[in-house]
């Protein structure tokens, strides 16, 4: 195990005040969790900036609250100089380094990393010590058992995204909607300015995602099986593909298609959108398929061989919803289809500058059917303003609107 010494020598390598772009719209969410005891928990797909924002809270507690830096402790899980020692005996490591007699502001990093890192977490913030911690995960299971279970009410939770359209347009000037569509919006991602160079990195990320949030974790026996399924899932947004139909079309056992892809949607690269139905029996029967999206556009775009428009500016959509809501359906019946219904709207994608009358047909027969639903979008490249209750706009427009 690692001395005192050589933990605190780590730990003093980090540069804490490199605090990059400001996700406004996050750290004025979080702020206020900071003055609650409640561990704050933020998990997103890895590279989307999660590590940024915690360094943008450490340097608000240091200029804006005063807080004395030998009160601030932040550990990276993922630093290569850990992977000998990540066990309990690293935190208790740490534990040991921190100023005993005033309140600490505790930052773990990818803190998945540390086997049943839950109930030391739970022991810490049970015992009468004065803490604050905020931790990250790159697993939308960080909270799914062990954490929800054993930190019931004592935890506040954000989801981290990559850069929204906005944020993209605010972080790069002159910064072009067809570069977001096609590229998507990991901040180094959009920051480089060659396109081989971003293709290169999103090639390296979707490896490391798979990698470290997968491989490391499941017990995976054949990762050249599930690199060729997550390409062809990720080749495919939008199609409704039911476990029976992916198991022939990757010649896998059912099992496998539907761990690979609770795994994926766990590690934050799939969106899963189901059939809308008001009834839980309905919206998820074995007739009713589900519908695959990339987290990223990126992701979509370096797994196809067809770099459509039209995809792009679904998944678009897709990704703008589910950033603000994770309550995000479909609805068919029929002819008749609804790409995305979110509460009480309901929204078709066409890039078509010629609108084809089965989008029209979607919206109207669904606003027949569910009286519920109030508002209607028809995304487009040309038609705007409002007519017989349906708004249209294009995907710009959309992109910045909130949902």
């Amino acid at each position: 195990m690692l001395s005192k010494k050589e933990f605190l020598e780590i730990i003093s390598q980090y540069n804490l005040e490199n605090t990059g772009f400001t996700r406004n719209k996050y750290i004025e969410q979080l702020l206020p969790s900071l003055q609650r005891k409640e561990i704050l928990i933020l998990k997103g797909v890895r590279r989307c900036g999660k590590t940024t924002i915690l360094k943008q809270l450490i340097q608000h507690l240091i200029k804006e609250k005063n807080i004395k830096k030998e009160n601030i402790i932040y550990v990276n899980f993922d630093d290569f100089n850990f992977i000998p020692h990540l066990s309990l005996e690293l935190l208790e490591l740490m534990m040991s380094t921190r100023n005993k007699h005033e309140k600490q502001y505790i930052f773990l990093d990818e803190v998945q990393k540390i086997p049943n890192f839950e109930s030391w977490l739970k022991t810490y913030y049970d015992r009468e010590f004065d803490a604050k911690f905020v931790i990250s995960g790159s697993n939308a299971s960080l909270l799914a058992k062990d954490l929800g279970t054993l930190l019931t009410g004592r935890n506040l939770t954000h989801e981290i995204f990559p850069l929204s359209y906005s944020e993209f347009k605010t972080l790069k000037a002159n910064a072009e909607l067809k570069e977001y569509l096609e590229f998507g919006g990991f901040p180094e991602v959009v920051l480089a300015e060659d396109k081989e160079e971003k293709l290169n990195i999103l090639r390296n990320y979707i490896n490391d995602i798979i990698n470290k949030d997968i491989l490391q974790r499941r017990n995976i026996r054949d990762p050249k099986k599930l690199l060729t399924f997550a390409q062809y899932i990720l080749n495919n947004p939008g199609i409704k593909l039911s476990i029976n139909k992916l198991s022939k079309k990757t010649n896998l056992s059912k099992d496998s298609v539907a761990k690979y892809i609770e795994y994926m949607i766990d590690a934050y690269i799939l969106i899963e959108v189901n059939y809308f139905s008001y009834s839980v029996k309905a919206k998820f029967h074995q007739t009713q398929s589900p519908k695959y999206y990339s987290l990223d556009n990126g992701f979509y775009r370096v797994n196809t061989t067809r770099n459509q428009v039209g995809n792009q500016t679904e998944n678009s959509v897709a990704i703008k919803i589910r950033q603000e809501d994770n309550n995000i359906s479909y609805w068919s019946e029929g002819e008749s289809e609804v790409d995305f219904v979110i509460n009480n709207k309901a929204i078709n994608v066409t890039v078509a500058k010629e609108i084809p009358s089965r989008e029209l047909k979607g919206l109207n027969d669904l606003k027949e059917k569910k009286k519920q639903i109030k508002k209607f979008f028809l995304i487009n490249p040309e038609k705007e303003g409002k007519e017989e209750g349906i708004k249209f706009i294009t995907i710009e427009e959309f992109l910045l609107i909130a949902v």
